[in-house]
């Protein structure tokens, strides 16, 4: 195949989970479950491809020598820029540019985290050989890097977050349930809010089981100060507040799903769904009430 990549920057861990991606295609399992979470055919051939027009995106994917698109990885977020540039190049009625991010609540094709979340499950039942070498080394590889968590950590949310319309209002409404100001980690019957990203923001409860150090669950999250809130899944919401009143844990997932119009039933575990922020304002004072049994 002549037009595969071989001068890879093995210096930039992108690059590293790149190859690791692309080397872990030779196993069968693994290969059979990426190609079916990007809905393509499973003899398909997945590789580093060279320059085209004057840029490179991550892998490209052929069948019996039928070019079907090309993959674009990230550690993090989408790089918006970037993806709608290589879209409007190379994508056509029978090529797709795919988007791999770090986390699922990204919304693109398939995230890191689902990878690292499906290596988890093989390694244990893989016997030590090769392939759960191959398999650890991607899997740690992704935990190490992805989304940037080598080197981000969660920090307070900044006062331009803190006073927008929304936020200001949510926490008004919860004024009564505030943290202590030298508390660092959530505590039952109060709210914490902290963020990884400059502009974001984490409205967190406290959860017996949750692994964080500052033993939490999110019920939503603003990502980047972009126009929607996050809500993560029926089953995460069920699994980590468990220690709360199961009619009052259903009365919040059942106003997200039939008020907020979010359909976060349908969701996996780790999965969110994206509601505009419009649609939240509209109907904040009552996502505050079902909100402040479960603090």
């Amino acid at each position: 195949m002549k037009d595969i990549f071989v001068r890879e920057d093995i210096a930039k861990p992108e690059n590293r989970v790149n190859l690791a991606l692309f080397h872990l295609q030779m196993n069968e399992d693994f290969h059979i479950w990426f190609c079916s979470k990007l809905c393509i055919p499973t003899n398909s051939l997945i590789y580093p491809t060279k320059n085209l027009l004057g840029d490179r995106p991550d892998l490209a994917i052929k069948n019996n020598g039928t070019l079907l698109g090309y993959i674009e990885v990230e550690l993090g977020d989408e790089n918006q820029p970037q993806l709608s540039a290589y879209r409007k190049k190379y994508q056509t009625e029978n090529s797709r540019v795919y988007s791999i991010t770090g986390k699922s609540h990204h919304g693109s094709d398939l995230s890191l985290e689902e990878i690292s979340e499906f290596l988890s499950e093989r390694i244990n039942n893989t016997p030590h050989s090769q392939a759960y070498l191959s398999m650890l080394y991607l899997r740690d590889l992704i935990d190490a890097y992805s989304d940037n968590t080598a080197s981000n950590k969660r920090s307070a949310v900044s006062n331009e977050v803190l006073n927008s319309p929304v936020v200001s209002r949510l926490l008004e409404g919860l004024k009564n349930y505030a943290p202590d100001p030298d508390l660092k980690k959530a505590v039952p019957g109060r709210y914490y809010c902290d963020t990884i990203g400059k502009n974001g923001f984490s409205l967190r409860v406290y959860s017996h089981i949750s692994t964080d150090s500052n033993k939490s669950v999110a019920l939503l999250s603003i990502s980047s100060g972009r126009e929607y809130i996050m809500f993560q899944s029926v089953q995460k919401y069920r699994k980590y507040l468990d220690h709360k009143n199961p009619a009052d844990v259903e009365r919040f997932i059942s106003f997200v799903q039939n008020t907020l119009r979010a359909p976060i039933n349908a969701l996996s575990e780790t999965r969110r769904h994206n509601v505009p922020i419009s649609i939240v304002t509209k109907n904040l004072d009552g996502l505050i009430e079902v909100i402040k049994p479960i603090l």
